[in-house]
């Protein structure tokens, strides 16, 4: 995201505008949250945010924190969640491949992450049955966090909007079936959502890691096609 022209400069400027105007809600309807949960989820979170996997054919990774980030919407508050998400993503900017990330690009990743994480909420508050709700969530949370990335891509490199937005969600939708899985499968696990349930997530997520790393590593050496230059998302960075 080197050198944008004027209308990716216009579509990151928009992003972030949005992102900013939702992390307002975080200081604004703070209230008094169960501190042993948050905690928990958000320390799981951030670890988790630095397993990443490598896509084939986009410049760019997506880490494992997105169970944690569906079971923070689910269980927690909004802005809870939203710090969740946020910080989550930050910290997988941060320590990613490329370790001198600009911070536009760091603000378009945020921004994209935090304004899925809104959707996905606003999806589950509005489904009165939390299994469906927790999947229609997570695929509102898709649909917001890979169509933005789709369309820098587009805008900054070249292709088709569909298509690219196709190609993206071919490597990275049986993820999300994944993550939504492992978040419902924690709600079933107990009725009351503990502080230590994100921890006991972690390891199955760390074995999902190591599996889509051999999978996009197969994937790479029989594909002789070149590279996408992509901005991160929450999934990817």
């Amino acid at each position: 995201m080197t050198s944008l022209s004027t209308k990716p400069k216009m579509l990151v400027g928009l992003v972030v505008l949005f992102g900013i105007g939702i992390l307002l809600q975080v200081p604004l309807t703070w209230g008094h949250p169960a501190y042993g949960r948050f905690t928990g989820t958000f320390l799981v979170a951030l670890f988790a945010a630095r397993l990443r996997v490598s896509l084939p054919k986009l410049t760019g990774s997506m880490s494992v924190n997105l169970p944690f980030i569906l079971l923070a919407l689910s269980e927690l508050s909004l802005a809870e969640a939203l710090l969740i998400t946020g910080a989550s993503t930050l910290v997988q900017c941060l320590w990613s491949e490329n370790s001198q990330q600009k911070p536009i690009k760091i603000a378009f990743n945020v921004g994209v992450t935090v304004m899925a994480a809104q959707a996905a909420w606003f999806t589950m508050q509005a489904t009165p049955n939390t299994g469906l709700g927790l999947a229609l969530g997570a695929l509102a949370y898709l649909l917001v966090n890979t169509i933005p990335v789709a369309a820098i891509i587009v805008l900054t490199e070249s292709g088709h909007l569909f298509g690219t937005w196709r190609q993206i969600l071919q490597l990275t939708f049986p993820y999300f079936v994944l993550a939504a899985g492992v978040a419902g499968l924690a709600k079933l696990a107990t009725h009351a959502f503990a502080w230590y349930i994100p921890l006991l997530i972690l390891p199955l997520m760390f074995l999902v890691q190591r599996s889509f790393t051999l999978y996009f590593q197969t994937l790479r050496e029989h594909s002789g096609q070149g590279s996408y230059a992509m901005a991160a998302s929450a999934g990817r960075n």
